[in-house]
């Protein structure tokens, strides 16, 4: 038996059965062949265990007379599996083809017992992203947090690929017999942080932990408990929460550190610090979104705060949802953030939403008649309705818009603001953003920088960590210097600056930033989109079609565009911007 599958449940009858026909069409013929489902019945007080009879043909059942929490479930359902592999999965799951072949083919590989996976909500926002542990109030040592839970779960820092010291037990493949080293989950646990403990002892016991950004599953988080966001609240599940905290404290307390290390390492980031506990009372505006994060969506968001507060007074800074993974960001930059950052918004102020991306539904908060939606493309656009204003990059975007329905004068072309930096002279070739987070544009990425010729300096630049994948651009393009994942745009800049090329073939990069920061310091950027913001600033002759990507690189380096051409465009298109926010300040503000 290849693996096993080990569900637990306790009523919600109708989330069992729609994983378990999730499972049974990923794994078709194989089920009962290669893989088995164990399902354990923590005594449900509904119809699961007779329904359960009725998949008895294709799964193994075991009825429990008595509650025994996921932990117990977990290990009597180990008990009963004849798999080398064991996959603990949650009942409120939705699992695609592929997913769970992925997560054992990697406890395969030497010295690995454990990988988990990105989970996302049915909304498509980040529920499981990586976790790290992180100093909190109230506690004395750090704790396990999801570091991009509510995010747009198609961010690339999402989609990594790297070594941890632990991930969710809602979809985690892991080795048998190294289960059962350990003795398995500690019963101690009441529904929470025995899927930690489990990993840190077999971390403790030599073995790795992989989280594989790169496989997907839906989580349904809370629907197996048969309630939302409130049944947290009650006093029963926060006395559980408070013990489950001080089995965990007891046993790992003093042992733990905040991850620091694997937050530079995998995302060029940090963790974040405890944030101040005031409104943003006073302020010339607000930036709504995620402008302490990561991302090109955090980046329009930054530049937008550095823009208000050269033009109409310094901004409120407003993150939802909370930030646990922050960017490394200059100095001058991170004290903008730091003295607009609040918990809650301008009140009766200019209120700027910048969505992280397509999925981003800002925790649940709606817009307000005072605020503007800030858009890339048009999928986003939905959550506009309500907003006095959309912005968007591009008049294409403007006219698809407008076509669609949204009236004319609501809304306004505003290019990016690229946040000025030293244009700077060139000579190194080739800079390239690899979008190591889609392994097939990577791929093609790779492939056409192989055809420049050998006196051709590349850089690669990762859009996120990605375990190996030093070694796959070695094979391609052994010449090329592989440099760290950036989460900084003035970082960025430098780099630019001194290459002649910059290849920003980013699809996650919908406001184009990389290319626009780039052309800001005098470097040819080049993108895929034809009608993106790029494109729009800068002229036709930035992008290429991904079949011509190898000869639009090779024509950019034998003849840059003119330095000093570039760097006008980007600042007349900063002027634009600030026009808007002038514009914006002056219809919003109330009259005296």
């Amino acid at each position: 038996m290849e693996a096993s599958i080990v569900i637990v449940t306790y009523g919600q009858w109708a989330v069992t059965e729609r994983c378990l026909r999730s499972l049974q069409i990923a794994l078709g013929e194989r089920l009962g062949r290669d893989w088995e489902i164990v399902v354990v019945d923590n005594n449900s007080p509904d119809e699961t265990p007779q329904r359960l009879h009725e998949w008895s043909d294709r799964i193994r059942v075991e009825l429990l007379p008595e509650n025994r929490n996921f932990a117990g479930g977990c290990n009597r359902g180990a008990e009963l599996a004849r798999g080398d592999v064991l996959v603990f999965l949650n009942n409120d799951t939705e699992v695609p083809a592929g997913a769970l072949e992925t997560l054992v083919a990697q406890v395969h590989e030497a010295e690995v017992a454990i990988a988990g996976c990105r989970l996302l909500f049915p909304n498509g926002t980040a529920q499981h992203a990586g976790v790290a542990f992180i100093q909190g109030r109230g506690f004395a040592n750090p704790m396990p947090q999801h570091v991009l839970h509510g995010q747009d779960g198609e961010l690339a820092a999402t989609q990594a690929c790297f070594e941890s010291d632990c991930v969710t037990a809602a979809c985690m493949a892991v080795r048998a017999d190294t289960f059962a080293e350990v003795d398995g989950f500690d019963e101690r646990y009441g529904n929470g942080l025995e899927d930690v403990d489990l990993c840190l002892k077999i971390r403790i016991a030599g073995h790795r932990i992989v989280y594989r950004g790169d496989v997907t599953v839906v989580h349904h988080e809370g629907a197996s408990r048969g309630g939302g966001s409130e049944l947290w609240n009650t006093p029963a599940k926060m006395a559980a929460m408070r013990h489950n905290d001080e089995v965990f404290t007891a046993r790992w307390g003093p042992q733990l550190d905040q991850d620091d290390a694997l937050a530079s390492v995998v995302w060029r980031a940090r963790l974040r610090d405890q944030p101040p506990v005031r409104d943003g009372g006073g302020a010339a505006a607000t930036v709504f979104g995620q402008p302490l994060g990561i991302g090109p969506a955090a980046d329009e968001a930054r530049a937008i705060a550095w823009l208000l507060s050269e033009t109409v007074g310094q901004p409120a800074i407003y993150a939802v949802p909370s930030a646990n993974l922050v960017a490394d960001l200059s100095p001058a930059m991170a004290e903008i953030l730091r003295r607009g950052e609040c918990v809650q918004g301008a009140i009766d102020r200019p209120i700027i939403y910048v969505p992280g991306g397509p999925r981003d539904d800002f925790g649940g908060v709606a817009l307000e008649g005072r605020s503007l939606l800030r858009l890339p493309q048009a999928e986003t656009a939905v959550a506009g309705e309500s907003a006095a204003e959309l912005w968007v990059t591009t008049a294409a975007l403007r006219s698809e818009l407008v076509a669609s329905g949204f009236p004319t004068q609501r809304v306004r072309v505003v290019p990016s603001p690229v946040i000025p930096s030293p244009a700077g002279s060139g000579g190194h070739g080739v800079l390239a953003v690899v979008p190591v987070h889609h392994p097939p544009l990577a791929a093609a990425v790779l492939e056409a920088l192989s055809e420049l010729p050998a006196s051709t300096s590349v850089s690669l630049l990762p859009t996120v960590f990605r375990r190996g994948w030093e070694r796959d651009a070695a094979a391609v393009l052994p010449r090329a210097e592989a440099l760290r994942p950036c989460s900084d745009e003035a970082a960025f800049a430098d780099m630019a600056a001194a290459a002649d090329v910059v290849l920003a073939a980013d699809p996650s990069d919908r406001f184009e930033r990389r290319a626009l920061v780039a052309a800001g310091v005098g470097a040819t950027p080049i993108t895929l989109d034809p009608r993106g913001p790029a494109v729009a600033a800068l002229g036709t002759s930035t992008a290429a079609e991904l079949a011509a990507l190898a000869l639009a690189i090779q024509r950019s380096v034998s003849e840059p565009r003119d330095r000093r051409e570039l760097t006008q465009r980007i600042a007349a298109t900063r002027a634009d911007a600030v026009a808007a926010l002038r514009a914006l300040e002056a219809s919003l503000t109330p009259s005296a």
